[in-house]
């Protein structure tokens, strides 16, 4: 016993992991030739079906905007706004695109694993770095190719709004597509090794990363509002969100051409590092961050198969570290009917980035209805983002219906307690408007659409309770029907989800008022108040229904 104890312990070292390695997956390869060959067959059919799709509906669509733009259709007031706001609105959406791809990897990294492999693979003497590694080029490439097409068509776009030469406007598009692709790939990656340990513990880290995309959106808000200023020279230059936009901003005359081209060698560089530094935090993910991402994967994804949202969002919800407290307190209400918006202000003061995204989006529809020289469907937009303000500032009504006994032993039923709801989100509205519409008239962009702001709101917040109500889809709009185009379960559940916003935002519409360029007149406020009033009945037998139900 004492010699055993003694006898050194023989570890397996790289070239027998190496052996081991490579038997290993010559194995799985030969066992798996058949799957593998259906999965080819399926890529290739998707490809198929998307290049279908592309020819018959995107190609069109593509020819008929450049030829609009040869013609001077799309070259007007509204065109050269967008081209002169492109070196600070492209950093923003660059900047945004690359941290909505890391965030999403603190629950579902680029480097995913099935559970057969998680329970064979890893817990034998294999090298790691050969069963992860490509896992991270395969979504690389895949990232990559998508965001480069995406590019590509949005460099055609600007082309037809009067953005230099086809090739020119497409290659730039491409590049710029490319580099917020595989950077973004690269940094998940990153994030994805680090999602249970560091990143959990320093908020601080994302919450300065999300501050300077904010600032990037209010600077692109300023210039795509009329103001010249430095900055449309110093954002590109800010940082690798602008060193990627730097070719795209060249071909459309927001930079010169060497700017162009020092950002394409710069980003190429940054492309390098980016690569290396994912690769190597591939190789190095814990096993438990692979094991716990892979059951979120599979909960999300059985969620998304049934349209489930709100399941799909407790899942990831679910990998998120505790909500910190909030540093400031509410004193506890002394009315009982003041409960419900005391517990509604609370949560919102808990989740931060809540009360930030309705601004940020009560913002964006403010100065939509400022833009006076554009189309009828510009102003429109403003509707679409004021519902998502309300929508974000809604968020404990859908906390509400997700664990229904934090309502169990409230006196109120379920139809009041759903109006009760809107009380916050109201009056929350109410003041970000406010605040907007007191800004613009700073600035010197004051529009009279903005009046009809306060009549909105009964509307979008109606709408808001409306989506936070509407409980799980019926199963008899999950069977649908077969038809020549296909099944109409998919569509029908679909619509079901977003009934309230579009039945809302359609009524609002349809009426000429401020909201469509008219003069602001007594019909074409009292209209959208007529709207919150249907919107609120609504709510009240939406929620009565889903909390019986319950």
């Amino acid at each position: 016993m004492a010699e055993l104890m003694t006898r050194p312990v023989r570890t397996v070292d790289e070239a027998d992991a190496a052996q081991h390695t490579g038997a290993v997956l010559a194995r799985i390869r030969l066992v798996r030739a058949g799957r593998r060959e259906e999965r080819r067959k399926s890529i290739a059919y998707t490809l198929y079906c998307t290049a279908l799709l592309v020819g018959i509906w995107g190609v069109p669509l593509l020819v008929a905007a450049a030829q609009a733009g040869a013609d001077g259709r799309l070259r007007g007031p509204v065109a050269e706004r967008v081209l002169s706001a492109l070196p600070t609105a492209l950093p923003a959406v660059l900047a945004t695109v690359v941290l909505m791809l890391a965030g999403r990897a603190m629950w579902q990294g680029p480097v995913l694993l099935e559970r057969a492999a998680l329970s064979w693979l890893l817990p034998q003497p294999v090298l790691r770095r050969a069963l992860l590694l490509p896992r991270f080029v395969v979504a690389s490439v895949t990232t990559t190719a998508i965001a480069t097409a995406v590019g590509a068509v949005a460099g055609f776009l600007l082309h037809a709004l009067g953005a230099g030469a086809w090739w020119a406007a497409t290659a730039g598009g491409a590049m710029t597509g490319a580099t917020a692709g595989f950077a973004g790939t690269a940094l998940a990656t990153l994030v994805q090794l680090h999602s249970d340990t560091g990143l959990r513990r320093r908020t601080w880290i994302r919450r300065t990363a999300w501050a300077v995309v904010a600032v990037l959106w209010l600077l692109a808000a300023v210039s795509l509002a009329g103001g010249s200023w430095a900055g449309e020279r110093v954002v590109p230059w800010s940082g690798p969100w602008g060193w990627a936009a730097l070719p795209l901003v060249a071909v459309a005359g927001g930079a010169p051409a060497a700017a162009g081209w020092a950002g394409v060698a710069v980003s190429a560089l940054l492309l390098g590092a980016a690569g290396r530094a994912g690769a190597d935090a591939a190789a190095r993910i814990p096993a438990r961050v692979l094991r716990t991402q892979a059951g979120t994967a599979l909960r999300v994804q059985a969620s998304l198969y049934s349209l489930d949202l709100r399941q799909a969002r407790a899942a990831v919800r679910a990998t998120r570290s505790r909500t910190v407290r909030s540093a400031v307190r509410l004193p506890f209400p002394r009315r009982g009917w003041l409960l419900v918006p005391w517990r509604d202000a609370t949560a919102l003061l808990r989740a931060p980035g809540r009360p930030v995204w309705a601004a940020i989006w009560a913002a964006a529809a403010v100065a939509l209805l400022c833009l006076d020289d554009t189309p009828a469907a510009v102003p429109l937009m403003a509707l679409p983002a004021g519902y998502l303000a309300a929508a974000q500032l809604a968020e404990p009504a859908r906390l509400e219906t997700d664990d229904v006994r934090r309502s169990a032993h409230l006196p109120w039923p379920a139809r009041v307690l759903a109006l009760w709801h809107g009380v916050v989100p109201a009056a929350g509205l109410l003041v970000l408007f406010a605040l907007g519409a007191a800004a613009a008239a700073g600035a010197g962009l004051w529009s009279d659409r903005l009046l009809v702001l306060p009549a909105l709101v009964p509307a979008l917040v109606g709408a808001a309770l409306v989506s936070a109500y509407r409980g799980v889809v019926p199963v008899h709009l999950m069977i649908g029907s077969m038809t020549p185009l296909g099944d109409t379960g998919p569509l029908a559940a679909l619509l079901w989800q977003a009934r309230g916003p579009l039945v809302a935002l359609g009524c609002l519409a349809i009426v000429d008022g401020p909201v469509r360029g008219a003069e602001p007149g007594a019909a074409g406020l009292l209209w959208p108040l007529v709207v919150g009033a249907g919107m609120a009945w609504w709510v009240g037998v939406t929620a009565r229904r889903t909390m019986r139900g319950r």
